[in-house]
């Protein structure tokens, strides 16, 4: 079995968010700290990120609709997140979509000569989203001149590196099986912090996970997390601050 290292590279922090927003109905007072990252896959002979992260401005646009007292704080810039790795953009030669909202797309473009992995479900749904969450949804823009490798469900990219197709954040969220000398991570295809896999005592008889507040289908959602908890060795939550300040998994 391949023995894959998954390497955070965070670009900016949330903090001072409410945390219901990644919660569905529970956790109205607590505040949270998230982040936007992108995960570089170490092992594979091919080089893998997954997730394109946005800009900090981007990002204070996208909370000062949905949370306007929410800071974001500027961690790094994409070449000096990757210089960590001794890697620049060019070098990547696979970007693997797990969705297609701003905030996980729109630097894309920087990686100049990769192929990007995204399911069709995502990318006929943008054509037509669901005012609810139209906001969210990716400006079309942004996939202006990408190669894109349009697939459909679950597939294998490499050894010892997986697609799942994990929907209810987005029509055509997917999740990345990493092999590692640890089990199996998964990092997850929809926007989660680590409480979503940790039901609160009070509630954990009746729902053992809580659905994050982000979705298209509660019901698809919260059964996505059901699916990579009970399947992981390591959850890696997409938006966990925690998770983001590792310098390695595991």
């Amino acid at each position: 079995m391949a023995k894959h290292i998954i390497r955070p590279i965070p670009l900016n922090k949330i903090s001072n968010m409410p945390q219901h927003f990644f919660t569905y109905l529970t956790g109205a007072g607590p505040t949270h700290s998230s982040a936007n990252t992108i995960w570089y896959i170490d092992g594979p002979e091919k080089k893998i990120i997954v997730d394109a992260s946005g800009t900090t401005e981007t990002t204070r646009m996208i909370m000062h609709f949905l949370a306007p007292q929410a800071v974001v704080e500027n961690i790094q810039s994409l070449e000096d997140g990757l210089n960590h790795v001794r890697l620049k953009p060019e070098d990547i030669d696979i970007v693997i979509l797990t969705h297609l909202h701003n905030d996980h797309l729109e630097l894309a473009h920087k990686f100049t000569k990769a192929k990007f992995i995204v399911q069709r479900a995502d990318l006929d749904f943008i054509d037509h989203p669901h005012p609810s969450v139209a906001s969210a949804c990716a400006n079309k823009n942004f996939l202006n001149g990408l190669d894109l490798d349009v697939v459909e469900g679950d597939c294998e990219i490499s050894d010892g590196i997986n697609l799942w197709l994990t929907p209810g954040h987005t029509p055509g969220g997917q999740s990345v099986i990493v092999d590692t000398a640890e089990g199996k991570a998964v990092i997850t295809g929809l926007c989660c912090i680590r409480e979503n896999f940790e039901s609160p005592t009070e509630v954990k008889a009746m729902m053992p996970v809580i659905p994050p507040g982000v979705h298209i289908d509660v019901r698809d959602i919260y059964d996505s997390v059901v699916k990579v908890k009970e399947f992981a060795d390591i959850v890696v939550p997409l938006h966990d601050a925690g998770a983001a300040e590792k310098a390695r998994i595991p």
